[in-house]
């Protein structure tokens, strides 16, 4: 019996088709989610030190530091319900701050939305 033809060789031929596919399609999978973190850069990893690091700073001190905002959002959820704590936000035009009892715990950027 030729060695092409046997059903060991035809078994283990197909396998291996099985397993590159498989190998291809999760190697596609990092890649595309690979490629979607790289095109959204964004300020939310600022480290101590530079301009848009606000973890632990009061209301007052951004104030100082970025100005007035131009909304200031009510408290979600409000005063009194079960889900605590409230989560306070400040719009500016290019980042929004998120705070927790009155100390910035986020700064976010605003994206622009692909049309």
């Amino acid at each position: 019996m030729d060695q092409r033809t046997s059903p060991f060789f035809s078994r283990f031929a197909r396998n291996l088709s099985a397993i590159g596919i498989g190998v291809a399609l999760v190697m596609g999978a990092q890649v595309a989610s690979a490629d979607e973190l790289v095109m959204r850069p964004d300020i939310n990893q600022a480290k101590p030190g530079s301009t848009y690091y606000v973890h632990g700073l009061s209301m007052n001190q951004i104030t100082k530091k970025f100005g007035q905002p131009s909304r200031k959002l009510a408290p979600d959820p409000a005063k009194g319900t079960k889900y605590q704590p409230p989560i306070t936000r400040w719009v500016y035009p290019e980042f929004t701050v998120y705070f927790e009892h009155g100390h910035a715990i986020h700064l976010v950027k605003h994206h622009k939305r692909p049309k």
